[in-house]
């Protein structure tokens, strides 16, 4: 992603991660920047984050523990929003208004058709919940916003793999049945078998192998 918006961080030293998660994008460009801000609400999330900064030796992230529009943030020559679907949405006040605190640019990626089912979850919500996988996404919506504010973006589309490591099986059955909120031991032994043959083992233990396409949207302010 850092590759496809050059252009865009070309001559600028500091910039906002908005619902940065564990650090995916805040460490990559805490390397190539002066400073970065990570705004994240989640407890799990922003202690997730704090570690990685650690064991990376960098000392030029500030962590904000807050959503977007909670808290005033200082103005920052770039701005980042990685897959936070409520904020691109075409009623969420953050694209009106993220121009404020963006000196220079903002881009916000999302993720758009045409890759691999994520979480298998196409085959596993008929099989344990009794009902299709139910996709909300309107990856349109935030072009709509922009156009109506004016704004005419660059857009462009990269392919990325975002493969899902455990280091047990038991572990990555943790992690299914706590995204499908299942608690029985039949839908835990149906996932296990289900895994087995999903799955991959690797030198750290298992590994979901996804293969997804994502979109990214920037404009300069």
């Amino acid at each position: 992603m850092l590759g496809a918006v050059s252009a865009e961080l070309e001559g600028s030293r500091s910039a906002l991660d908005v619902g940065a998660g564990f650090g995916a994008l805040t460490l990559p460009l805490a390397r190539c920047l002066r400073q970065v801000t990570a705004l994240e609400p989640s407890r799990a999330m922003a202690a997730a984050l704090r570690r990685a900064v650690t064991r990376a030796g960098i000392g030029n992230v500030t962590l904000v523990r807050a959503r977007w529009g909670e808290t005033p943030l200082p103005v920052h020559d770039v701005v980042v929003c990685a897959h936070v679907g409520p904020l691109l949405r075409e009623d969420s006040p953050f694209l009106r208004d993220v121009g404020a605190v963006a000196a220079r640019a903002v881009m916000v990626v999302q993720d758009v058709g045409g890759g691999d089912d994520k979480f298998f979850f196409d085959e596993l919500y008929p099989a344990l919940l009794g009902r299709p996988y139910e996709r909300r996404r309107d990856p349109d919506a935030p072009l709509r916003a922009l156009a109506a504010l004016g704004v005419a973006p660059r857009i462009t589309t990269l392919e990325y793999r975002s493969d899902q490591p455990f280091a047990t099986l038991e572990e990555a059955c943790d992690f299914w049945m706590t995204y499908l909120r299942l608690e029985s031991a039949d839908a835990r032994a149906f996932l296990r078998d289900f895994l087995v043959a999903r799955l991959t083992r690797d030198a750290g233990g298992w590994r979901a192998r996804f293969r997804k396409r994502a979109r990214i949207i920037s404009w300069r302010t």
